[in-house]
């Protein structure tokens, strides 16, 4: 394979409940040269969806089981902590279980692949092809293009890490689904140990919004969630928290009311009060469990 470096890449899927698509990830990471892969079983049904999941996955395949669903960011960062006890040392590609390699991706990627360096491809989501999305910090709003008050961030359907940041904790738990990818963007952005580097490429297709539905009630708490938690990590002071937090509530009741008459449904105003509610638990569980480890 091309590169600077050789490293070996395991690949990092987590399945919910989706045994098709998450074969047909796990496939196409293998056809590109992965030394294994990590599926995270998310599906908290009595390990039914893993039995019609293993048949399909092959000896380099780990395949963990989870007695409860940990959400996106949870459920990463355990299976970083089983890919690092089975390949020390490797390379974590981050797929979604709904997006599938084209080929001669990982080459590409591991051509950019460097120790300080998170490598993001070019991504078709279903025939809108992002390379970067950037995000305003204020309200919160995204776009393709950078602008006054934006910054740039990377698809969470898709990364290939370094060695060195292939390890857990890597995303924030508190995000159980949507915005850790808009979090770790940012904490890239402020790091000097880390940089960000896009092939320019379009290498990977993706379904839109396949495991959670773009229009249900899930979706929509999950994401106004997602707003609240980063309303509070996107801010450098306590004034500018307070000023965040102010321009995204105006930011989610313009969205909820949009999205409710488009839609015709009560589910985007119920998933905003829901999602504001979702956020405070998580925080506050997250800041439990962090007093708990202190000595």
């Amino acid at each position: 394979m091309a590169g600077t470096e050789v490293v070996a890449v395991v690949a990092i899927v987590l399945n919910f409940r989706d045994a098709e698509r998450t074969q047909r990830c796990i496939a196409s990471a293998l056809r590109e040269g992965v030394v294994g892969a990590v599926v995270w079983d998310n599906s908290a049904d009595g390990a039914v969806s893993a039995a019609r999941l293993r048949p399909g996955l092959g000896p380099r395949v780990e395949l963990v089981v989870s007695e409860a669903n940990l959400g996106f960011g949870a459920g990463v960062n355990a299976a970083l902590a089983t890919m690092q006890s089975r390949w020390p040392g490797a390379a974590a590609l981050l797929l979604n279980n709904d997006a599938v390699l084209r080929p001669g991706a990982l080459d590409c990627m591991l051509a950019r692949h460097r120790g300080d360096t998170v490598v993001v491809p070019g991504i078709d989501h279903a025939g809108h092809v992002v390379h970067m999305r950037h995000m305003h910090r204020w309200f919160g709003s995204q776009s393709d293009r950078p602008g006054p008050g934006t910054f740039a961030f990377p698809s969470g359907a898709c990364l290939l890490l370094p060695p060195a940041l292939s390890v857990a904790p890597l995303f924030d738990e508190a995000f159980f689904m949507y915005g850790e990818d808009v979090d770790l963007g940012w904490r890239l952005l402020r790091s000097p140990d880390w940089r960000v580097q896009p092939t320019g490429s379009v290498l990977v297709d993706h379904e839109v919004a396949a495991s959670s539905g773009a229009r249900t009630l899930f979706y929509e708490t999950h994401l106004a969630a997602s707003h609240w938690l980063l309303a509070k990590r996107l801010a450098t002071s306590p004034l500018e928290r307070m000023g965040i937090k102010a321009c995204r509530a105006l930011y989610l009741l313009a969205r909820a009311a949009w999205r409710s008459l488009r839609y015709r449904s009560v589910a985007p105003w119920q998933g905003l009060w829901a999602g504001y509610r979702l956020a405070v638990r998580q925080d506050r569980a997250m800041a439990s469990q962090a007093a708990g480890r202190r000595p």
